[in-house]
C-alpha cells in the first residue's frame, strides 16, 4: 500500500523501486500503462462522462497499471 511519501514520489521512481530487477514486468507495466491511457484517450468527452471519467483523470486511472 502506498504511503503519503510514494504518494509525492515521482511514478518512475516508484516503478523502479518496487519493480528493481524485474524489467519484464516494468515492460509489461509501461505497455498496460500505455494502452490504458490511449484506450480511455480514444473516448469521447460523453462517454468519458457516462463512466465517471474526466480527460483529467485518465492518467491517474492509466497509472494504476504500475502498483
Amino acid at each position: 500500500m502506498p504511503t503519503a511519501h510514494t504518494a509525492i514520489m515521482p511514478l518512475t521512481t516508484f516503478i523502479l523501486r518496487k519493480n528493481i530487477m524485474n524489467p519484464i514486468r516494468i515492460a509489461k507495466s509501461w505497455l498496460s500503462y500505455r494502452r490504458t491511457l490511449s484506450e480511455l484517450g480514444s473516448l469521447s468527452n460523453q462517454t468519458l462522462s457516462d463512466i465517471g471519467v474526466s480527460r483529467y483523470d485518465i492518467r491517474n486511472i492509466a497509472s494504476r497499471a504500475f502498483r
